[in-house]
């Protein structure tokens, strides 16, 4: 029972572990990419007599604004956005609607920068459940299941999961209102298309919940042997 039980925490954790790869891996390279492009930029300048910061660049990415968008009742209807891309491999140019993408405006904020902070945090909630999971299985491990120990790990799992999507929700509306606030497209709707996922909401509760379970069967063997 207990290499199932080592096994799917095993996999767990890969999963997890592979999750949180992908998206720092992709972060880490969106940020190499503009590195170069900013040191790139400024030697060719160096080389025609300009001098130019090699962070600007960088500094530009963060006025970047995630937009997340629709097209308008009137323009979904008959396909007019006026937007187009072209297929290399036929030559065609194809009208195309846009649901999402990257804007830069001119005198953009510090967007990127506060849900980047925002991140951070999250991660460091993420930091407290991989703790909270790894005691949890050790628990199990030495059979100290019906203890409070374990149920302290349950809980401090399920809150860190549970602030994990809170802090999801809050960057993404942060976004969305600052889209609001800030652009109105003449064929496009602002809108709010990928939420949080509520995964992570269920498996807070699951193991809020289980931490109750595993407390009221404790009190209950604690109960029988003042019985006894």
């Amino acid at each position: 029972m207990k290499k199932k039980f080592n096994l799917y925490c095993g996999l767990l954790i890969a999963a997890i572990v592979f999750s949180i790869g992908v998206e720092m891996f992709q972060t880490c390279f969106h940020m190499v990419q503009g590195g170069q492009a900013g040191w790139e930029a400024a030697r060719k300048e160096q080389m025609m007599g300009k001098r130019k910061d090699p962070m600007e660049t960088v500094r530009m990415m963060y006025k970047m604004a995630p937009v997340e968008m629709l097209p308008k009742a009137e323009t979904y209807a008959n396909f007019s956005t006026g937007d187009s891309i072209v297929n290399l491999k036929t030559g065609e140019k194809m009208p195309i609607m846009i649901t999402g993408g990257l804007v830069m405006p001119e005198n953009g904020s510090n967007r990127m920068g506060v849900m980047q902070a925002v991140s951070y945090v999250s991660f460091a909630f993420l930091i407290v459940f991989m703790v909270a999971f790894i005691k949890l299985v050790l628990s199990v491990n030495k059979g100290h299941i019906f203890e409070q120990s374990m149920e302290t790990q349950l809980a401090w799992g399920g809150w860190a999961v549970l602030a994990m999507y809170i802090l999801q929700w809050i960057g993404a509306l942060y976004n969305y209102v600052m889209n609001v606030y800030e652009f109105d497209f003449e064929t496009y709707n602002i809108e709010l298309v990928q939420m949080p996922n509520f995964a992570l909401l269920y498996s807070a509760f699951g193991m809020l919940l289980m931490g109750q379970i595993f407390k009221i069967g404790r009190q209950m063997r604690e109960e029988q042997e003042l019985t006894i």
